[in-house]
């Protein structure tokens, strides 16, 4: 998501999505990375609020100068604007929709904001995609989130326009308390990896990939996975999974009851509170095809800690199946 925060140094960038998508968070984050002092206008939060929502995301709020304009104030939004901006590196309205009406916001819009914008960068937010106000920015930045068949909500991040850099790719990202915002894209392959020979799994691959353990029976899925369930972390998504059966302590289970607990895996991961050689991943074939690749894409990450990433599933032939293009290599129990 680097590019997003480079193309805000200069301009006027349009952050536009639905309420409770992260606009704000993401606002803040970018503005406190290009400039020491933030003058912050708000038709919609108290300083407080805003304060504490900079804490949230790992921001200092003291980078920041927050005020409240009610919107019967919205005319004196501009003025101030343009008699303060001077004093600070950068500026963020939040929402440029509180400050004009639908009448004149490509006229405010452009004839103040976008001039400030030619020698100090602003940041707008919108609630909603705003024609005009897309029209006349140098960067248009879309955040959303969608909420999926068993009630996980994932939020989407894109850079839909550049005036200096090309449109950039989707990126599934969350909030991480107190730390900032965690962000995933689609990569390329990992390119030549060591093969080596994992005697309690009975397979040759490549170190750091994803193996498919399958099987019509539970009992002879579990018997392999019996072998590598004390240097492993089990995780179950959804109510059933193959590895039901196994004695496992608490410790070995991660149970992911929103999409927010996979950020929050790999969080613990990389501070190393969580550490094993194997993670087992059970419950993925009752996800809908729609939904299963973007947990698949999270999960991917988590090979940069363990040795082998483990897709158990227990079924017909022609339904555990449909997890094998994500694996680099199968085991039929």
């Amino acid at each position: 998501m680097i590019e997003i925060a480079e193309v805000a140094k200069r301009g006027m960038t349009l952050i536009y999505g639905p309420p409770g998508s992260g606009k704000t968070s993401l606002a803040m984050r970018i503005a406190s990375r290009i400039a020491d002092k933030v003058l912050w206008v708000s038709t919609t939060e108290g300083p407080d609020l805003l304060r504490e929502a900079a804490r949230r995301v790992g921001v200092d709020p003291s980078k920041f100068d927050f005020y409240d304009f009610p919107r019967a104030f919205r005319q004196d939004i501009a003025r101030y604007i343009l008699d303060h901006i001077a004093n600070y590196g950068a500026a963020v309205v939040d929402s440029v929709t509180g400050m004009a009406t639908r009448q004149n916001i490509d006229v405010v819009t452009h004839s103040i904001l976008y001039q400030i914008a030619k020698e100090k960068p602003i940041i707008v937010i919108a609630d909603e995609d705003t024609p005009h106000v897309s029209y006349i920015a140098d960067h248009v930045i879309h955040v959303w989130y969608r909420k999926n068949s068993i009630g996980h909500y994932i939020r989407y991040v894109q850079l839909e326009k550049s005036r200096t850099h090309p449109p950039g790719p989707r990126y599934i990202f969350d909030i991480i308390e107190g730390k900032g915002l965690l962000y995933f894209y689609p990569h390329g392959t990992r390119g030549p990896t060591q093969l080596v020979e994992e005697e309690k799994l009975g397979v040759t691959a490549p170190l750091k990939s994803v193996v498919c353990i399958h099987g019509e029976r539970v009992g002879k899925v579990n018997a392999l996975l019996e072998k590598i369930k004390d240097s492993a972390l089990f995780i179950q998504i959804g109510h059933w999974t193959s590895f039901h059966g196994i004695e496992l302590r608490d410790e070995q289970i991660y149970v992911v009851r929103t999409f927010h607990d996979l950020f929050k895996l790999y969080v613990n991961f990389m501070s190393g509170e969580i550490k094993a050689e194997f993670v087992v991943v059970g419950g993925l074939l009752n996800l809908p095809e729609e939904d299963r690749g973007e947990y698949v894409f999270i999960l991917y990450s988590l090979l940069e800690f363990v040795k082998f990433l483990i897709f158990a599933a227990v079924g017909p032939r022609e339904e555990t199946v449909r997890l094998e293009k994500y694996c680099e290599e199968i085991v039929l129990a």
